[in-house]
């Protein structure tokens, strides 16, 4: 019981704070208790942020402890009965504030910048608001000074002024973010509060005033605001560099140039004496005026252009696309004739670079290679991102061949900063292209050459390749059997059925059956008996090779503990995609198999194939973890990736599975020779795999490998004691 009542008290706490706050500025607003109802709203604004802090933990703590300093002395200012004490502690809140709001826009300055590329417009508005601000504090500071030499004006008025340009940039800054939490917000809105309080008691004519003043009550409404700010959840996030710096769009960015449209209109009302000349009010609102109009119209047509560009790399999009290609058909050339080329290219293995990297870096690369691609296409037509990793080139009479033009684009490595240092990124693309003509439509145009960039990527990756009417069929074809299949995982019994066959693995050369492989097989209702190599790439691009590896992996392990159950030691081995390898939860998912179906640790093999571009440490923790529980690692069809010797260092392999490109009568004795040695001198088990003869077997025994795979000793089969009977 004590727990959940400690918790409903945290969670009271704040509303308590808050109303607490809120009814002392309602009671500041009867002049014979305004003094305490002041001073306990600024006692209860100074402690908040130790309470906010206390309560949500915030990343960053250091502002917020400044900023109950900060009320804190103020407080002291307030209640102070020395003159100068009151003074010197007003001065130093005021200096604390300063360090405070640098802070927010220090997050602001140090935190990554958008890889979206600026535009001309947008780089000329930017400045156009720098313009705006340097002018309300250039007139802001001319009137400070004329006040503070006025020999007629308060010795006060010359704050002000300064008082009134903190304010709205305090609002410019609230009207120019896009994602500032409610904390953010309440913190900016007091310090507005502040700064308006401060302007007008300053031009009273006194630094100070006492607490039965009556403007003492929009301090304690100030106060109020600084509590909510302080105790609100969202505190914990205020400071993070993930909010602060994310601007809003430039059509509401212009409207953080309004508060300061007024600014020369709010010092004009301000004490005469330390006013400037009537005329300087005039040209200056002018000219703010002036300023925000320009700025509102480049905001407008840029709104126009952003609906005709990618946000992330500034090339045309979808619609901007369309126009360019209306403006292409339409040349006056005779009716069907050829008027350009339109292709599709897809930047491959992109994921693996998000999930490599991040989605930062991924977004980065996109910027290169879009800026890349302008380059290569030069003035001879348009560049558009079509959405994700794909882009779109339509290229205009005179323009190279796409495939030139790709060689081009793609020949040398993108490097990028991924925050740490330069990273390099070798970068391939699949693409396909059509011919553009007078009468062709832009939606069939991308239909054809999307079922060409699909035949590059079934045939080599890399590649382009020009749109044949022959391709439809094999593409459709391609993405009937993805639709099946994404069917077959949610558990549609229309899709078919997926079954595991198994393959003996035998030692060499008495050819003792050890184990055996289980290989997945989808027995598709119109296409027969699918092996892996027609289904699972396209599992590994759909996201879903990860579910049919847990699939097989939890079949694999029932049927080889009906094998114990027997009486029989066999292992059986089960292969991990590049999905699996990746999953941090992988060696959780197959403690899960094991604890399920009660097999053994030490007869479950596991299979790595060797991935291009599989990140460093995929896979790495979790495959330590379940060699120590006693599964076995194998390494896959060891000669044939790209990072071998790299694997046997970096996972616990155990056993070393032999490619039958290296295995057969022809392979080098030396070689087989060497990965033997190499394997010995590791500890490492060596298997054939490809074994078809008895020639071959009695080689392969002869050079020391341990242990065999293959037709000579059995094909895949559903129930392996079949196996057993045939050898």
């Amino acid at each position: 019981m004590t727990a959940p009542r400690t918790h409903r008290a945290r969670a009271l706490l704040p509303v308590a704070l808050a109303g607490a706050s809120l009814a002392a500025t309602a009671v500041s607003l009867y002049t014979p208790a305004r003094p305490a109802a002041m001073l306990t709203a600024c006692g209860l604004a100074t402690v908040a942020p130790l309470v906010g802090i206390a309560l949500h933990r915030p990343a960053r703590r250091v502002p917020w402890l400044l900023m109950s300093l900060m009320l804190g002395t103020w407080t002291v200012s307030f209640a102070a009965t020395s003159v100068q004490l009151a003074l010197d502690t007003q001065l130093a809140g005021t200096v604390l504030a300063l360090v405070v709001v640098g802070l927010m826009f220090d997050v602001h300055r140090r935190s990554p910048r958008s890889p979206r590329p600026v535009s001309r417009r947008e780089t000329w508005g930017r400045r156009a608001d720098l313009v705006a601000v340097i002018t309300v504090m250039g007139l802001a500071a001319a009137q400070a000074v004329r006040a503070a030499t006025a020999v007629d004006a308060p010795p006060s008025a010359w704050w002000s002024p300064v008082d009134v340009v903190l304010a709205c940039l305090l609002l410019r800054f609230l009207a120019s973010r896009a994602e500032l939490g409610p904390s953010t917000k309440l913190f900016v809105l007091a310090g507005v509060i502040a700064c308006v309080y401060d302007a007008v008691v300053a031009n009273t004519g006194t630094h100070l005033v006492l607490l039965p003043h009556p403007l003492n009550s929009l301090w304690a409404f100030a106060s109020t605001v600084f509590v909510a700010a302080a105790v609100h959840p969202s505190m914990r996030t205020a400071y993070a560099t993930s909010r602060v710096p994310r601007m809003r769009p430039e059509s509401g960015r212009v409207l953080g140039l309004v508060p300061l449209v007024v600014v020369p209109c709010v010092l004009a009302s301000f004490d005469p004496a330390g006013r400037l000349p009537t005329w300087v009010y005039l040209v200056s609102g002018a000219f703010l005026a002036g300023v925000a109009l320009a700025r509102g119209a480049q905001a407008l047509h840029t709104s126009e252009q952003r609906a005709r560009h990618d946000p992330l790399t500034g090339l045309a999009n979808r619609r901007g696309l369309q126009d360019a290609f209306d403006a292409l058909v339409l040349t006056p050339v005779a009716a069907g004739a050829v008027v350009g080329r339109l292709a599709v290219l897809d930047v491959d293995d992109f994921k693996h670079v998000n999930d490599t990297f991040g989605h930062e870096t991924g977004d980065r690369l996109l910027v290169a290679v879009g800026r890349r691609l302008a380059e290569a296409v030069a003035g001879h037509g348009t560049v558009a991102r079509s959405g994700g990793d794909e882009f779109v080139l339509l290229l205009a009479p005179g323009a190279p061949l796409p495939e030139d033009l790709l060689e081009r684009a793609f020949l040398q490595s993108f490097v990028l900063d991924n925050g740490l240092r330069d990273q390099a990124f070798t970068v391939r693309a699949s693409s396909g292209w059509v011919d553009v003509r007078t009468d062709s439509e832009l939606t069939h145009a991308l239909a054809d050459a999307d079922v060409a960039l699909y035949t590059s990527k079934d045939t080599a990756r890399g590649t382009t390749t020009r749109f044949a009417p022959l391709q439809r069929t094999a593409v459709l074809g391609q993405l009937a059997l993805a639709e099946d299949l994404r069917a077959l995982v949610r558990g549609d019994p229309a899709a078919g059925e997926l079954v595991l066959h198994f393959q003996p693995l035998v030692a060499l050369p008495d050819r003792t059956v050890l184990g055996h492989e289980a290989l997945l097989r989808w027995a598709h209702p119109t296409l027969g008996v699918l092996g892996p190599d027609a289904f699972l790439p396209l599992a590994e691009s759909q996201g879903q090779g990860a579910a049919l590896d847990s699939w097989v992996l939890q079949r694999a392990c029932a049927a080889a503990a009906g094998w114990a159950a027997a009486g029989s030691d066999w292992t059986v081995s089960v292969n991990l995609g590049r999905s699996s390898m990746v999953d941090p939860d992988l060696a959780r998912r197959v403690q899960t198999a094991l604890d399920a179906t009660g097999l053994a640790p030490d007869r479950l093999h596991v299979e790595i194939t060797e991935h291009d571009q599989l990140p460093a440490e995929a896979g790495v923790g979790p495959l330590r973890v379940l060699a120590d529980a006693g599964v076995g690692v194998h390494l896959d069809d060891f000669g044939t990736g790209y990072t071998s010797l790299a694997y046997l260092q970096r996972y616990p392999v155990s056993v070393l599975k032999l490619d039958r490109s290296v295995t057969g009568l022809d392979a080098s004795h030396g070689l087989l020779a060497g990965v033997v040695a190499l394997a010995d001198a590791l500890g490492i088990t060596v298997l054939a795999e490809g074994v078809e003869t008895d020639a071959q077997c009695a080689r392969l025994a002869s050079l020391g490998i341990d242990r065999g795979q293959g037709w000579l000793f059995g094909r895949p089969v559903p129930h392996p004691q079949r196996v057993v009977a045939a050898v």
